[in-house]
Protein backbone atom coordinates (compact mmCIF):
# COMPACT_ATOMS: atom_id res chain seq x y z
CA UNK A 1 0.00 0.00 0.00
CA UNK A 2 2.55 2.37 -0.90
CA UNK A 3 0.26 4.80 -2.29
CA UNK A 4 -0.78 5.07 1.28
CA UNK A 5 2.25 6.26 2.47
CA UNK A 6 2.36 8.50 -0.44
CA UNK A 7 -0.91 9.90 0.89
CA UNK A 8 0.19 10.60 3.99
CA UNK A 9 3.33 12.25 3.34
CA UNK A 10 1.49 14.61 0.61
CA UNK A 11 3.72 13.07 -2.56
CA UNK A 12 2.09 13.69 -5.57
CA UNK A 13 1.36 10.32 -7.14
CA UNK A 14 2.36 11.50 -10.83
CA UNK A 15 5.82 13.01 -9.96
CA UNK A 16 6.99 12.30 -6.59
CA UNK A 17 6.16 9.09 -6.34
CA UNK A 18 8.48 5.70 -6.83
CA UNK A 19 8.09 2.42 -5.65
CA UNK A 20 10.94 -0.68 -5.67
CA UNK A 21 9.71 -4.24 -5.74
CA UNK A 22 11.77 -7.27 -5.79
CA UNK A 23 12.60 -6.70 -9.91
CA UNK A 24 15.14 -4.03 -8.43
CA UNK A 25 17.02 -6.72 -6.49
CA UNK A 26 20.88 -7.27 -7.95
CA UNK A 27 20.39 -10.44 -7.37
CA UNK A 28 17.15 -12.41 -7.72
CA UNK A 29 15.99 -14.28 -4.79
CA UNK A 30 14.98 -18.05 -4.47
CA UNK A 31 12.64 -18.78 -1.94
CA UNK A 32 12.02 -21.45 0.14
CA UNK A 33 9.45 -22.06 3.21
CA UNK A 34 9.46 -25.07 5.48
CA UNK A 35 6.37 -25.38 7.64
CA UNK A 36 7.46 -27.54 11.17
CA UNK A 37 4.23 -28.90 12.68
CA UNK A 38 6.82 -30.70 15.62
CA UNK A 39 5.00 -29.09 19.41
CA UNK A 40 8.12 -30.27 21.52
CA UNK A 41 10.45 -28.18 22.24
CA UNK A 42 13.50 -30.67 22.41
CA UNK A 43 12.94 -32.40 19.14
CA UNK A 44 11.80 -29.48 17.32
CA UNK A 45 15.40 -28.16 17.68
CA UNK A 46 16.96 -31.39 16.46
CA UNK A 47 14.60 -30.78 13.26
CA UNK A 48 15.70 -27.38 12.61
CA UNK A 49 19.32 -28.25 12.95
CA UNK A 50 18.15 -31.65 10.84
CA UNK A 51 16.91 -29.46 8.03
CA UNK A 52 19.58 -26.43 8.67
CA UNK A 53 22.44 -29.63 8.28
CA UNK A 54 20.49 -31.08 5.13
CA UNK A 55 21.16 -27.13 3.36
CA UNK A 56 24.59 -26.23 4.18
CA UNK A 57 25.80 -29.73 3.05
CA UNK A 58 23.68 -28.92 -0.24
CA UNK A 59 24.98 -25.47 -0.20
CA UNK A 60 28.50 -26.88 -0.18
CA UNK A 61 28.70 -29.31 -2.88
CA UNK A 62 28.93 -26.41 -4.63
CA UNK A 63 31.24 -24.32 -2.00
CA UNK A 64 28.90 -22.12 -1.39
CA UNK A 65 28.92 -19.97 2.02
CA UNK A 66 25.57 -19.96 4.47
CA UNK A 67 24.18 -17.66 6.94
CA UNK A 68 21.88 -18.92 9.35
CA UNK A 69 20.02 -16.48 11.76
CA UNK A 70 19.00 -17.47 15.18
CA UNK A 71 17.76 -15.47 17.88
CA UNK A 72 19.91 -15.75 20.68
CA UNK A 73 23.13 -15.35 21.77
CA UNK A 74 23.38 -18.74 23.01
CA UNK A 75 21.47 -20.89 20.40
CA UNK A 76 24.45 -19.51 18.06
CA UNK A 77 26.90 -21.97 19.77
CA UNK A 78 23.79 -24.39 20.28
CA UNK A 79 23.48 -24.71 16.39
CA UNK A 80 26.63 -24.74 15.27
CA UNK A 81 27.88 -27.55 17.15
CA UNK A 82 25.26 -29.09 16.54
CA UNK A 83 26.14 -29.00 12.45
CA UNK A 84 29.72 -29.89 13.39
CA UNK A 85 28.60 -32.97 15.26
CA UNK A 86 26.41 -34.14 12.27
CA UNK A 87 28.91 -33.30 10.42
CA UNK A 88 31.73 -35.53 12.13
CA UNK A 89 29.26 -37.93 12.79
CA UNK A 90 28.25 -38.68 8.96
CA UNK A 91 32.10 -38.34 8.07
CA UNK A 92 31.73 -35.34 6.23
CA UNK A 93 33.44 -32.46 7.92
CA UNK A 94 35.83 -31.98 4.99
CA UNK A 95 33.11 -30.86 3.08
CA UNK A 96 33.52 -27.42 5.39
CA UNK A 97 36.77 -27.50 5.80
CA UNK A 98 39.01 -29.54 3.73
CA UNK A 99 41.62 -31.32 4.79
CA UNK A 100 45.09 -30.27 4.36
CA UNK A 101 43.79 -26.90 2.61
CA UNK A 102 45.04 -23.53 3.37
CA UNK A 103 41.94 -22.80 4.70
CA UNK A 104 42.11 -25.53 7.16
CA UNK A 105 45.93 -23.81 8.44
CA UNK A 106 44.18 -20.61 8.87
CA UNK A 107 42.22 -21.94 11.01
CA UNK A 108 44.24 -23.60 12.80
CA UNK A 109 46.19 -20.72 13.18
CA UNK A 110 43.93 -18.00 14.24
CA UNK A 111 41.97 -20.38 17.03
CA UNK A 112 44.50 -20.13 19.14
CA UNK A 113 43.54 -16.21 19.44
CA UNK A 114 39.90 -17.03 20.09
CA UNK A 115 39.00 -16.59 23.25
CA UNK A 116 34.59 -17.67 23.09
CA UNK A 117 34.68 -20.73 24.15
CA UNK A 118 32.02 -22.25 21.74
CA UNK A 119 33.46 -20.35 18.93
CA UNK A 120 36.91 -21.86 19.73
CA UNK A 121 35.18 -25.34 19.64
CA UNK A 122 33.81 -25.38 16.22
CA UNK A 123 36.42 -23.00 14.47
CA UNK A 124 38.58 -25.32 12.97
CA UNK A 125 35.56 -27.43 11.43
CA UNK A 126 34.65 -24.46 9.12
CA UNK A 127 31.70 -23.57 11.55
CA UNK A 128 31.39 -19.48 13.13
CA UNK A 129 29.45 -18.30 15.39
CA UNK A 130 28.63 -14.27 15.73
CA UNK A 131 26.79 -12.37 17.78
CA UNK A 132 26.90 -8.62 20.59
CA UNK A 133 28.22 -10.98 23.34
CA UNK A 134 31.67 -11.45 21.77
CA UNK A 135 34.54 -10.27 22.11
CA UNK A 136 35.33 -7.90 19.82
CA UNK A 137 38.57 -8.67 18.06
CA UNK A 138 36.86 -12.52 17.91
CA UNK A 139 33.61 -10.70 16.11
CA UNK A 140 36.49 -9.43 13.46
CA UNK A 141 38.19 -12.56 13.44
CA UNK A 142 34.78 -14.29 12.17
CA UNK A 143 33.99 -11.34 9.99
CA UNK A 144 37.48 -11.58 7.82
CA UNK A 145 37.33 -15.41 7.70
CA UNK A 146 34.11 -15.66 6.32
CA UNK A 147 34.42 -12.37 4.00
CA UNK A 148 37.45 -14.27 3.00
CA UNK A 149 35.96 -17.84 1.86
CA UNK A 150 37.04 -19.48 5.29
CA UNK A 151 34.25 -20.11 7.18
CA UNK A 152 31.56 -22.43 5.48
CA UNK A 153 29.06 -21.64 7.98
CA UNK A 154 28.59 -18.78 9.83
CA UNK A 155 25.61 -18.98 12.75
CA UNK A 156 24.81 -15.46 14.34
CA UNK A 157 22.05 -13.61 15.20
CA UNK A 158 19.70 -10.32 14.03
CA UNK A 159 22.81 -8.10 14.38
CA UNK A 160 24.61 -8.94 12.06
CA UNK A 161 22.49 -8.33 9.12
CA UNK A 162 21.73 -4.73 10.59
CA UNK A 163 24.83 -3.53 10.97
CA UNK A 164 27.79 -5.53 8.43
CA UNK A 165 27.58 -6.05 4.81
CA UNK A 166 28.71 -9.53 4.97
CA UNK A 167 26.57 -11.30 2.25
CA UNK A 168 26.02 -15.13 2.07
CA UNK A 169 24.92 -17.12 -1.08
CA UNK A 170 22.14 -18.63 1.01
CA UNK A 171 20.26 -17.22 4.41
CA UNK A 172 18.02 -19.32 6.39
CA UNK A 173 16.37 -17.92 8.60
CA UNK A 174 15.87 -20.77 12.09
CA UNK A 175 12.86 -20.48 13.71
CA UNK A 176 10.23 -17.11 13.46
CA UNK A 177 9.64 -16.76 17.06
CA UNK A 178 11.91 -14.59 19.64
CA UNK A 179 10.86 -13.34 23.41
CA UNK A 180 9.29 -10.44 23.52
CA UNK A 181 10.05 -9.34 27.17
CA UNK A 182 7.53 -6.31 27.46
CA UNK A 183 4.84 -8.91 26.52
CA UNK A 184 6.39 -11.45 28.07
CA UNK A 185 5.48 -13.94 25.53
CA UNK A 186 6.81 -15.02 22.62
CA UNK A 187 6.06 -13.37 19.37
CA UNK A 188 6.61 -13.37 15.74
CA UNK A 189 10.13 -11.93 14.16
CA UNK A 190 9.28 -8.15 12.57
CA UNK A 191 9.01 -7.83 8.71
CA UNK A 192 11.89 -5.57 8.58
CA UNK A 193 14.06 -7.91 10.49
CA UNK A 194 12.94 -11.09 8.34
CA UNK A 195 13.60 -8.94 5.03
CA UNK A 196 16.87 -7.33 6.48
CA UNK A 197 18.24 -10.74 6.87
CA UNK A 198 16.98 -12.07 3.45
CA UNK A 199 18.74 -9.34 2.44
CA UNK A 200 21.94 -10.26 2.77
CA UNK A 201 21.73 -13.68 0.28
CA UNK A 202 23.45 -13.11 -2.66
CA UNK A 203 26.35 -11.90 -3.19
CA UNK A 204 26.51 -9.22 -6.07
CA UNK A 205 29.87 -9.55 -7.89
CA UNK A 206 29.66 -13.47 -7.49
CA UNK A 207 26.13 -15.02 -7.78
CA UNK A 208 23.45 -15.47 -10.48
CA UNK A 209 20.82 -15.75 -7.89
CA UNK A 210 20.40 -15.98 -4.33
CA UNK A 211 18.36 -18.43 -1.38
CA UNK A 212 16.87 -17.27 1.25
CA UNK A 213 15.24 -20.39 3.61
CA UNK A 214 12.46 -19.42 6.49
CA UNK A 215 11.88 -22.11 9.11
CA UNK A 216 8.79 -21.38 10.48
CA UNK A 217 5.76 -23.20 12.71
CA UNK A 218 3.34 -24.53 9.61
CA UNK A 219 0.41 -22.12 10.74
CA UNK A 220 2.58 -18.75 9.66
CA UNK A 221 3.88 -20.14 6.19
CA UNK A 222 0.92 -18.14 4.85
CA UNK A 223 2.17 -15.13 6.95
CA UNK A 224 5.66 -15.40 5.74
CA UNK A 225 4.84 -16.45 2.02
CA UNK A 226 2.60 -12.50 1.85
CA UNK A 227 5.29 -10.77 3.78
CA UNK A 228 8.31 -11.63 0.72
CA UNK A 229 6.06 -11.12 -1.66
CA UNK A 230 5.05 -7.85 -0.90
CA UNK A 231 1.18 -8.51 0.27
CA UNK A 232 1.24 -7.19 3.32
CA UNK A 233 -0.10 -3.62 3.88
CA UNK A 234 1.44 -1.10 6.43
CA UNK A 235 -1.17 -0.44 8.82
CA UNK A 236 -0.96 2.24 11.65
CA UNK A 237 0.49 1.49 15.22
CA UNK A 238 -0.17 5.45 16.47
CA UNK A 239 -3.04 4.45 18.62
CA UNK A 240 -0.76 2.93 21.12
CA UNK A 241 1.35 5.88 21.54
CA UNK A 242 -1.61 8.48 20.50
CA UNK A 243 -1.66 10.09 24.36
CA UNK A 244 2.33 10.85 23.65
CA UNK A 245 2.52 12.51 20.74
CA UNK A 246 -0.47 14.07 21.48
CA UNK A 247 1.02 15.42 24.43
CA UNK A 248 4.45 16.43 22.50
CA UNK A 249 2.23 18.86 20.43
CA UNK A 250 0.69 20.37 23.14
CA UNK A 251 3.97 21.31 24.85
CA UNK A 252 5.45 22.40 21.94
CA UNK A 253 2.02 24.65 21.51
CA UNK A 254 0.82 23.21 17.70
CA UNK A 255 -2.06 22.06 19.43
CA UNK A 256 -3.72 23.84 22.24
CA UNK A 257 -7.70 22.67 21.60
CA UNK A 258 -9.59 19.64 21.38
CA UNK A 259 -10.40 21.01 17.82
CA UNK A 260 -6.98 21.29 16.73
CA UNK A 261 -6.00 17.95 17.99
CA UNK A 262 -8.88 16.74 15.73
CA UNK A 263 -7.48 18.39 12.49
CA UNK A 264 -4.18 17.39 13.71
CA UNK A 265 -4.74 13.29 13.72
CA UNK A 266 -5.66 14.33 9.94
CA UNK A 267 -2.67 14.49 9.10
CA UNK A 268 -1.59 10.96 10.35
CA UNK A 269 -1.01 7.79 8.69
CA UNK A 270 -3.59 6.45 10.93
CA UNK A 271 -6.27 8.74 9.37
CA UNK A 272 -5.11 7.22 5.76
CA UNK A 273 -5.33 3.97 7.06
CA UNK A 274 -9.15 4.52 8.78
CA UNK A 275 -10.38 6.04 5.77
CA UNK A 276 -9.06 2.60 3.79
CA UNK A 277 -9.60 0.16 6.12
CA UNK A 278 -12.33 1.38 8.84
CA UNK A 279 -13.22 -2.13 10.23
CA UNK A 280 -9.62 -2.82 11.09
CA UNK A 281 -9.50 0.11 12.64
CA UNK A 282 -13.03 -1.11 14.97
CA UNK A 283 -15.24 1.78 12.69
CA UNK A 284 -18.41 0.43 11.45
CA UNK A 285 -19.49 0.84 8.03
CA UNK A 286 -22.47 2.85 8.78
CA UNK A 287 -20.30 5.31 10.45
CA UNK A 288 -18.12 6.17 7.49
CA UNK A 289 -21.10 6.46 6.07
CA UNK A 290 -22.50 9.01 7.88
CA UNK A 291 -19.06 10.86 8.45
CA UNK A 292 -16.36 10.19 5.40
CA UNK A 293 -14.48 12.45 6.88
CA UNK A 294 -14.43 10.43 10.46
CA UNK A 295 -14.61 13.42 12.16
CA UNK A 296 -16.39 11.89 15.56
CA UNK A 297 -14.01 9.12 15.25
CA UNK A 298 -11.12 11.42 15.54
CA UNK A 299 -12.93 13.31 18.25
CA UNK A 300 -13.08 10.13 20.34
CA UNK A 301 -9.57 9.04 19.94
CA UNK A 302 -8.50 12.96 20.52
CA UNK A 303 -10.59 13.22 23.74
CA UNK A 304 -9.53 9.47 25.10
CA UNK A 305 -6.24 10.76 24.77
CA UNK A 306 -6.46 13.94 26.18
CA UNK A 307 -8.19 12.18 29.47
CA UNK A 308 -5.41 9.98 29.92
CA UNK A 309 -2.87 12.80 29.91
CA UNK A 310 -4.84 14.59 32.19
CA UNK A 311 -5.06 11.52 34.71
CA UNK A 312 -1.36 11.24 34.38
CA UNK A 313 -0.96 15.13 35.31
CA UNK A 314 0.80 15.86 32.16
CA UNK A 315 -1.85 18.36 30.81
CA UNK A 316 -4.68 20.87 31.98
CA UNK A 317 -8.20 19.31 29.90
CA UNK A 318 -11.41 22.13 30.13
CA UNK A 319 -13.68 19.80 28.74
CA UNK A 320 -16.14 22.99 28.29
CA UNK A 321 -13.81 25.15 26.38
CA UNK A 322 -12.01 22.48 24.92
CA UNK A 323 -8.49 23.98 26.10
CA UNK A 324 -5.52 21.90 26.26
CA UNK A 325 -2.57 23.59 28.50
CA UNK A 326 0.16 21.48 29.38
CA UNK A 327 1.96 21.04 33.02
CA UNK A 328 5.71 20.73 34.43
CA UNK A 329 5.23 16.96 34.42
CA UNK A 330 4.05 17.14 30.69
CA UNK A 331 7.11 19.37 29.25
CA UNK A 332 9.25 16.88 31.48
CA UNK A 333 7.94 14.19 30.19
CA UNK A 334 8.28 15.94 26.24
CA UNK A 335 11.42 16.89 26.76
CA UNK A 336 12.56 13.76 28.26
CA UNK A 337 10.57 11.34 25.43
CA UNK A 338 8.97 9.50 28.63
CA UNK A 339 5.81 7.56 28.44
CA UNK A 340 2.70 9.40 30.06
CA UNK A 341 2.02 5.75 31.79
CA UNK A 342 5.62 5.94 33.56
CA UNK A 343 5.27 9.54 34.85
CA UNK A 344 1.63 8.99 36.24
CA UNK A 345 3.73 6.15 38.48
CA UNK A 346 6.89 8.95 39.37
CA UNK A 347 3.49 11.88 40.42
CA UNK A 348 2.06 9.48 42.42
CA UNK A 349 5.02 8.84 44.50
CA UNK A 350 6.59 12.80 44.80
Amino acid sequence: NYADVATFLRVNPSKGLFFFDHSYRPVPLQMQYIGITERNAFKRFQLQNEICYDRALAQRRNDHQLLIFVHSRAETGKTAKALRDMAVANDEASRFCRDGSMSQEILREEVVTVKNADLKEVLTYGFGIHHAGMNSDDRALVEDLFADGHLSVLCTTATLAWGINLPARAVIIKGTQIYNPTKGEWTELSPLDVLQMLGRAGRIQYDKEGEGIILTRHSELQYYLSLTNLQLPVESQFIKSLPDHLNAEIVLGTVQTIEEAIDWLSYTFLYVRMLQKPSLYGIPESDVEVDPTLKQRRRDLAHTAAGMLEKSMLIQYDRRSGTLRSTALGRVASQYYISHTSMAVYSRHM
